[in-house]
């Protein structure tokens, strides 16, 4: 009996043989170890030994005590580390149930009371559902106080007092920091609401909302404070905080020159305006100055000193240079009427020792360890992974020094005992301390040729057990053509998954060869430009690369990376041109090769299983060969099922399977689920399928205040802001890293794809043309509206009628000579069909089939349809065979 079944995604297909390990590793060839450290000497050491957080962005203790830590979760939970000597993980308050995380939301703020070892109050700032007047259920900025619990001071008691929730409308640009200032009060940092370009309008306004700017607060009802006015944020909640009676919009009757018609309507919570995103803000102990990250838009990233009723400009201003915004007042940057405070140090956006593209506010050090950073104020950037020092000089700009890098760093706090530096690694999980020099690890290889990966550097001849591989589709490098190798200590093995990355043991090493042609023709020389490695060890991964400098070494390129210009054939041959080359830092490396991504790029099935040429000139999938010689554990005998990247020149495949390929390889590592793109909302893993992925009509962070932008707008390339940032050569660009050459062939594929994206409805739009609005609504993938035991949306993927019974997909069968069977069916385009075989129907029993003599093997989608037959052998001829449906 045959029988077709279609099923929507990607699935793991079970049941295939294995290679066993015993007899694998007989083939096994095991070379000299590399002389790569697991662990390099670093700045950076492990503050809380293996306790792991998810997605810290506070790190904090309350006044006075010195043997408890508390570190915020961004997901909604408050965790205290108790006897910091041999640390203990308790968590302190549970709000993950009420707080809406992802992206720039979630739990980010924590500031307890000047007198929390009396009163035990501290308050917390996070994003909820919530509803104010005329918004129902929907986001909101809340401010709360939660209080110790009466009987351990290791919990928090449940009850919460609310006293402000804003109403928000977007997901980003929230600040999010609380903390008490020297005077008492609370300071709160609110960002411009979100999108881009201020398109909210909020930052040049107090008579509006509390967004924008810097709240201060007096939540003990001092003498003399006020109770604020009026808002639909705090309308429920009078009297739960007040308004010091010298901030500094009390009684203010014009703003920006202009006279304020309602004075009810001020925002006298106000202490300072006209930031964008201020992202960790913290009071220096000794002067009481108030330090400000601002997150910068497409240009610049800067640090404020602020203070009483300040305008930091944005949007007129980004940072010390013109922003999105006409309309400031004349002399709106020399006037004392004003009061703009232009920032202290500002940098731009890009890959360098002295850029990045969010800043993330830290502290003024005042410990004793680091006498040379004492009152320097302390930094770093986000995405790039610099960490800088900040000293101001007088009548001179500050003067600001890279100490070291480490990407994903959200916060900074201090050690309670001594006063040491602690940051919190929001992609790694981890508290880290600053220490001297570099304490702690091995040093590195000097050169190449002491890794000891190559026996004959200058010929770049492996070593036994130093792996060569090759990828379906590389990522893309500024046309530089690479070679790789992979190494595995021991008898140690790399775990094969069917998708995501594979699983590989502490000691393996990666190897990345970059070099550019000299010439045209594929005989030319090769002008060598750098030969990069990755190290496996018990933390994650970490990155180095060798800048070649001879025809026969390579010498190791410093932590904070180089970039220099490089002189290579012209792309459209007969000449020269000059790239800008960038060898990245080593905390750019881990941009990338980051830990949602499980570290290793392009070491997956999707890229691996392709037909490589033994010595002996035999050919063989490259899984199957490194299967049966031992390096590989659990891989399938039987590759048919899987899939695999296809070349972006390949006509006869869809140009979506090929688009989304494409930026799976380029975009995947940072755009996924955990990924390091902050407030993303589409995954380009190959595994989700186009139409769940958010990219068709998705959402943008900033769409500059224009609602036509999306992800991508099928059929208009024009406002698709992911084409757009591909073929930027500006500080928008993407990959945002080690790239300043646009990849045509690229962006010609991804513009095609849009356009012909027009021509097919998603799901809902076809169901609402066949069925009307209420159907469409539901979008069921189950439904069977004509009960041919199609689901609509097998209807809808392979392009037959779902009101007619007669006209459904299926496989045709027929006898043929000799015992064979002819398996007849219609190959839709853009669809891969899979075919699985069994013996007895039991879950575990199907594998892919590959016993059709004639079938091309693995899972393509081809770019036309076709009507396909296949013959099925007497011999081999399974009880039982279905195929499934698969779309990209």
């Amino acid at each position: 009996m045959l029988r077709w079944m279609a099923l929507t995604g990607w699935l793991w297909t079970a049941g295939m043989p294995l290679v066993l390990a015993e007899e694998a590793l007989v083939n096994r060839v095991v070379g000299p170890a590399l002389r790569l450290p697991l662990e390099p000497a670093s700045s950076l050491e492990s503050a809380l030994g293996a306790l792991r957080f998810t997605s810290p962005v506070v790190i904090t203790s309350p006044p006075g005590e010195t043997n408890r830590l508390f570190v915020v979760e961004q997901t909604g939970r408050i965790v205290v580390i108790t006897n910091l000597a041999a640390p203990t993980r308790t968590t302190f308050l549970e709000l993950t149930g009420s707080t809406v995380s992802g992206g720039e939301q979630g739990l980010l703020g924590l500031a307890f009371h000047p007198r929390y070892a009396e009163n035990g109050r501290f308050f917390v700032f996070r994003t909820v559902r919530a509803t104010t007047r005329g918004q129902t259920n929907r986001l909101h900025d809340r401010l709360s106080e939660f209080r110790v619990s009466a009987d351990n001071p290791h919990r928090a008691a449940p009850a919460e007092t609310v006293l402000f929730q804003q109403y928000d409308e977007a997901s980003n640009h929230n600040g999010g920091d609380v903390q008490f200032g020297p005077d008492g009060f609370l300071y709160v940092t609110l960002g411009d609401e979100g999108g881009g370009n201020d398109q909210f309008s909020n930052g040049q306004t107090i008579t509006r909302d509390f967004f924008a700017g810097i709240l201060r607060l007096d939540v003990d009802a001092g003498a003399g404070s006020l109770l604020p006015n009026s808002h639909p944020a705090n309308e429920a909640f009078l009297g739960n905080y007040r308004v010091p009676a010298d901030n500094p919009f009390v009684g203010a009757t014009q703003f920006l020159g202009r006279p304020i018609s309602d004075p009810t309507q001020v925002r006298t919570e106000f202490y300072a305006v006209g930031l964008r995103n201020p992202w960790r803000v913290s009071f220096d102990p000794v002067t009481g100055e108030l330090w400000v990250a601002d997150v910068g838009q497409n240009a610049r990233e800067s640090i404020y000193v602020t203070r009483r009723g300040a305008n930091h400009g944005w949007p007129f201003r980004e940072g010390p240079i013109g922003g999105p915004r006409s309309g400031a007042p004349a002399g709106f940057t020399t006037s004392p009427e004003f009061n703009y405070v232009a920032p202290l140090h500002s940098y731009s956006h890009g890959s360098g020792p002295s850029q990045g593209r969010s800043i993330t506010g830290g502290l003024v050090y005042r410990g004793p360890r680091f006498a040379h950073l004492s009152g320097a104020y302390l930094f770093a950037d986000y995405v790039s992974g610099n960490v800088w020092s900040l000293r101001r000089r007088e009548g001179a700009a500050p003067l600001v020094e890279r100490l070291l890098g480490e990407v994903g760093i959200s916060a900074f706090g201090r050690d309670p005992r001594d006063g040491d530096v602690l940051i919190a690694d929001l992609d790694g999980g981890r508290v880290v301390r600053l220490v001297p020099g570099s304490a702690g690890g091995q040093p590195l290889p000097a050169t190449l040729a002491d890794t000891g990966a190559f026996a004959n550097t200058a010929a770049l001849e492996p070593v036994a057990g130093v792996i060569p591989y090759e990828v379906n589709l590389p990522f893309w490098s500024d046309g530089a053509e690479k070679r790789r190798w992979f190494h595995v200590p021991g008898t140690n093995q790399i775990t094969f998954t069917e998708t995501g990355a594979w699983q590989s043991p502490v000691g393996s090493v990666w190897v990345k060869h970059f070099e550019y042609p000299l010439g045209p023709l594929p005989t030319d020389a090769r002008q060598r430009l750098e030969t990069r490695f990755l190290v496996r060890n018990a933390a994650g991964v970490y990155g180095i690369t060798y800048r070649w400098t001879s025809a026969t070494n390579a010498v190791l390129v410093p932590d904070e990376g180089e970039t220099l210009p490089i002189t290579v054939a012209s792309a459209e041959g007969g000449g020269t041109r000059t790239v800008t080359w960038r060898f990245p830092s080593r905390a750019e490396c881990l941009a990338c090769h980051n830990a949602a991504a499980g570290g290793t790029l392009s070491f997956d099935t999707a890229q691996l299983s392709r037909p490589v040429t033994h010595a002996a000139g035999q050919v063989q999938d490259q899984i199957r060969r490194w299967t049966e010689e031992g390096y590989l554990a659990q891989a399938p005998l039987d590759l048919e099922g899987v899939r695999r990247h296809p070349s972006l020149a390949d006509e006869g495949v869809s140009l979506e399977a090929r688009a989304r390929s494409y930026l799976s390889v380029n975009c995947a590592p940072c755009h996924r689920p955990g990924g390091t793109v902050g407030g993303g909302f589409f995954d380009t893993r190959l595994e989700t399928p186009t139409d769940v992925a958010g990219l068709l009509l998705g959402p943008l962070n900033d769409a500059g205040g224009d609602p036509n932008l999306a992800v991508v707008v099928p059929g208009h390339p024009e406002q698709s802001v992911l084409l757009r940032r591909v073929e930027s050569v500006a500080a928008d660009r993407m990959p945002p890293i080690s790239s300043g050459v646009v990849d045509a062939e690229g962006v010609a594929l991804l513009e095609r794809w849009i356009t012909s994206t027009a021509a097919r409805p998603d799901f809902p739009s076809w169901l609402r043309e066949r069925f009307g609005d209420e159907v469409a609504a539901a979008a069921s993938r189950t439904r069977d509206a004509d009960g041919d035991g199609g689901s609509d949306y097998l209807e809808y993927v392979t392009g037959t009628d779902p009101k007619d019974a007669a006209d459904v997909w299926r496989l045709r069968v027929a006898r043929g000579a000799g015992g064979t069977w002819r398996v007849q069916y219609r190959q839709p385009a853009g669809v891969g069909i899979l075919f699985e075989a069994s013996r007895d129907l039991s879950a575990a029993g199907w594998s892919a089939w590959s016993g059709f003599p004639d079938d091309g093997g693995g899972v393509s989608f081809p770019a036309t349809a076709s009507e396909r037959e296949l013959l099925l052998p007497a011999d081999e001829r399974p009880r039982f065979l279905r195929a499934r449906v698969v779309v990209p």
